[in-house]
């Protein structure tokens, strides 16, 4: 029994570490400011492409920079079907509530409704994988990532606004920006404290 809970204490510390870069932070503020966007304007259509290759992009960027400093850990990957067991298990309990809080507030029938309640929707679902990472770091920095997105949510779900999506463009653009923020600060700390080694020259 101590052991399995020594080696889960062992993954999180490895996973913590992992994360310590910020880079999660960045990319995923990154993702949702320009997916808030393209509320805006179908310019901002590139998210798709941020979404394909968010993971390319932040291995590729760890393999320049994190890596060479704190080294490379490969973890056990979680079971797929479990994961998305999860994930559809989550959201379905997400959708109940928002049903549940448009009855009571609204009409489920109507549309502007779902609208005018999609900023606390999508508040709710990054809490998914806020939690996630929590539990599997134990950095508290997600539970507070967690709580700013239903917050932000709530709040730009209750604001009146003249058009209904004017809540969900700011509630992506705000949180997105504070989390990309937040990631290159976290970035930049990360630089400071793990500069790479110098080797002197005869």
């Amino acid at each position: 029994m101590t052991q399995n809970l020594n080696l889960k204490e062992i993954e999180k510390k490895a996973y913590r570490d992992s994360q310590q870069d910020g880079l999660m932070e960045v990319m995923m503020g990154l993702i949702l400011m320009t997916f808030g966007g393209f509320f805006y304007s179908p310019i901002f259509a590139f998210y798709i492409l941020l979404i394909v290759f968010a993971g390319r992009i932040v291995e590729s960027i760890r393999r320049r920079y994190t890596h060479p400093r704190i080294g490379f850990v490969k973890f056990h990957e979680e079971n797929p079907k479990d994961a998305l067991t999860g994930v559809f298990l989550f959201e379905v309990a997400v959708i109940v509530i928002m049903f549940t809080l448009i009855s009571i507030f609204g009409e489920v029938t109507d549309y502007s409704q779902w609208v005018k309640w999609s900023p606390l929707f999508f508040g709710m679902i990054l809490v998914g994988p806020f939690a996630h990472a929590q539990s599997r770091s134990g950095n508290v920095r997600y539970t507070g990532y967690a709580i700013l997105s239903v917050v932000l949510g709530l709040f730009f779900s209750l604001a009146d606004f003249a058009s209904g999506r004017t809540g969900l463009i700011l509630y992506l653009v705000l949180m997105g920006g504070f989390l990309f923020i937040s990631g290159l600060f976290i970035f930049a700390r990360f630089l400071r404290r793990y500069p790479l080694a110098t080797t002197g020259g005869a």
